[in-house]
């Protein structure tokens, strides 16, 4: 599994819920439209499907993958909790 950081900009609310309820479905919410998500190859390519059938034209949704040693390096300031490694996997 990797740590991969997916953030979006999305202007309509309904499409914008969408993505986020999709996203609480695989990872973490860290802001209002950024989440972690620990996925495997597998599980990354159909949330990306997923994600590009809900959104428009103008939407935008980042994917950002994190190596482990970059994971494990992450810092933050304020709330907040480091990403974890799920020790378990959904099948």
């Amino acid at each position: 599994m990797k740590l991969w950081i997916v953030a979006y900009d999305i202007s309509d609310t309904k499409i914008r819920n969408r993505v986020a309820s999709i996203l609480k479905n695989h990872g973490q919410r860290i802001q209002y439209s950024v989440f972690e998500c620990w996925l495997t190859p597998t599980q990354i390519k159909s949330l990306r499907a997923q994600i590009k059938d809900v959104i428009g034209p103008d939407d935008q949704v980042r994917w950002y993958p994190l190596c482990s040693w970059c994971a494990t390096k992450t810092t933050w300031q304020g709330r907040g909790n480091s990403p974890e490694d799920p020790k378990y996997s959904l099948v």
